[in-house]
């Protein structure tokens, strides 16, 4: 079986598990990680607790809110010589949604994710320069 762990500082993982929740329903086994909230500042703690409740057989990949934040970090360390726990950093709802949606079904996991972070329909785009395309093409 395959997880999706989204961990964050503060809330942020919350709140896009529960946008993630509500554009796709369940399509995969989502857990949540908010670190840093309820007086709590020991991110090892909280995942290492996670990771006792998923079997040892299963798969899991971790998405963070920010490269070289503390919670990626902390996950790089716990996460060494685990074959079977894959991390993202930088995770945005478009990436989610389409990692959650073919989670089950990816026969390799690794290469669906590095295509998936190499994909231009998941990274952010500058709306304005967007409007200006769009009016440009007006012209013709």
């Amino acid at each position: 079986m395959r997880h999706l762990v989204l961990a964050s500082h503060a809330h942020f993982a919350q709140g896009i598990a529960e946008s993630l929740e509500l554009l796709a329903g369940h399509p995969c086994d989502v857990h949540v990680i908010n670190a840093f909230v309820d007086g709590s500042s020991d991110v090892t703690a909280q995942i290492d607790a996670l990771l006792a409740t998923i079997p040892q057989t299963d798969e899991l990949v971790v998405a963070t809110d920010l490269m070289g934040g503390s919670v990626t970090n902390t996950f790089l360390n716990r996460i060494q010589n685990q074959e079977r726990i894959y991390l993202v950093a930088n995770m945005n709802l478009p990436l989610l949604l389409t990692l959650a949606l073919s989670l089950n079904d990816a026969p390799d996991l690794p290469q669906l994710l590095r295509e998936l972070v190499a994909s231009s329909e998941v990274s952010p785009k500058y709306c304005n320069d967007l409007l200006s395309d769009i009016y440009d093409d007006d012209d013709f």
